[in-house]
């Protein structure tokens, strides 16, 4: 499969599970992916994951992490079923500064547990922060019925406009999903869509898209 032709699609399902507007859909038809083996389990009804993405760094992109300019890493998680149907998903929004004058990586990270900041010293460590899950909590799955399932993985270096990225962050600032929304939160959807929608797909300075190997939740 040629890089570009459904990662745009993991954009707009990043997008859409940081404004809290996405829903469960029945997976797309397409080419199987490439499967890695990572570390998943449940803990206090939470799946927790142990991922390694940081071939997403071409030679290319890590180039460029120490011109001074942002670099954004999105990363976008589906759990699907044994059907083939995305029953969850999760997003996490990263960006990536060289601060030319104390020579260290300024890192932002954005996700359901909010805002927070990271300064590493090397470029290795900044990748290492970015581009990799280590037991992190992604998904509530005491809600799912037990059976077979498996992730799917797509993450994409500098997918978004920035002008969507400072409508993620105002949406993140906003109360978490599940409380009612006012009209504020629809027109900032709206005011970006159009953007997105207009955006060729396969923009993204570079992309990996993988399935993780399928396994058990709850009792057989």
């Amino acid at each position: 499969m040629k890089h570009g032709t459904r990662h745009g699609l993991a954009a707009r399902l990043a997008i859409a599970m940081m404004l809290g507007l996405w829903t469960p859909r029945q997976a797309v038809a397409a080419e199987p992916q490439p499967t890695r083996t990572l570390n998943a389990w449940v803990q206090q009804g939470s799946l927790q994951v142990t991922c390694d993405y940081r071939d997403v760094f071409a030679r290319k992109v890590q180039a460029k992490l120490s011109s001074g300019l942002p670099t954004r890493v999105v990363l976008a998680l589906e759990l699907r079923s044994s059907s083939g149907k995305t029953v969850a998903g999760w997003a996490r929004s990263m960006e990536i500064v060289y601060d030319l004058w104390e020579e260290r990586y300024q890192i932002t990270i954005e996700d359901d547990r909010g805002r927070r900041r990271a300064t590493v010293a090397r470029v290795e460590e900044a990748m290492a922060v970015t581009g990799q899950l280590l037991r992190d909590r992604v998904i509530a799955v005491s809600p799912l019925p037990a059976g077979q399932y498996k992730l799917h993985v797509a993450v994409e270096i500098n997918p978004v406009s920035r002008r969507m990225v400072e409508n993620i962050r105002r949406w993140l600032a906003r109360p978490p999903a599940g409380k009612s929304a006012d009209s504020g939160q629809t027109n900032l959807f709206g005011s970006f869509v159009g953007t997105f929608v207009d955006r060729r797909i396969g923009q993204a300075d570079h992309s990996v898209e993988f399935d993780s190997q399928w396994f058990q939740l709850g009792h057989p």
